[in-house]
């Protein structure tokens, strides 16, 4: 099956209402505006809120995604998946938000060897997603927005280099830390 085929496939799939609204959107109608705001606000929200760490900022972060999704709603393509579409804009407008709080990002030589593990092993800690969902709070920006973007947006580490604009090395090194500091935090409470 080509690739067309299957964007298109999807797109069929995609509810009336949805077409609708984007159609709405496209022709700058506030209630086809509000539709859409209604039918994805909570979705986009979350994925924010997992990416900048505290609901003030993922509100306005999801806010600013919003502004954007209607502002660029004519460089969506029919046949794109949508919520994909305009979960890629959140995300990013997420991370930019974390950006602004100017996280450090270690950059380190390409035969950096990775850390060695003390603490807790992983085996040994019973957590569960409550405690996980607090625990990634607690973590800094950094470490926060790479395991965000790595265990809960799905891309691998070359896709967060670039979008991090560092080097896959450290992007794999942040990650290992931010996995074991994740697991200290579970560990102490």
């Amino acid at each position: 099956m080509q690739r067309s085929d299957v964007f298109s496939r999807l797109y069929k799939q995609m509810n009336e209402t949805t077409v609708q609204l984007i159609k709405g959107c496209r022709e700058r109608k506030r209630s086809a505006q509000l539709g859409l705001y209604k039918q994805f606000a909570q979705r986009l929200y979350i994925a924010c809120l997992r990416i900048v760490g505290n609901s003030g900022e993922a509100e306005e972060a999801m806010q600013d995604s919003f502004l954007k999704i209607f502002t660029h709603i004519d460089q969506y393509k029919d046949g794109q998946c949508f919520e994909a579409w305009i979960h890629r804009i959140a995300v990013h407008t997420a991370i930019d938000y974390v950006r602004r709080q100017t996280p450090e990002w270690e950059e380190l030589s390409d035969n950096y060897a990775d850390p060695e593990p003390d603490g807790p092993n992983e085996e040994e800690i019973a957590y569960s997603v409550k405690q996980v969902k607090e625990a990634t709070g607690k973590l800094p920006a950094g470490y926060r927005v790479i395991l965000s973007l790595y265990l809960f947006e799905g891309y691998d580490m070359e896709e967060i280099a670039s979008i991090l604009n560092i080097q896959p090395p450290s992007v794999r090194s942040q990650y290992l830390r931010a996995k074991r500091k994740l697991l200290d935090i579970i560990a102490a409470n």
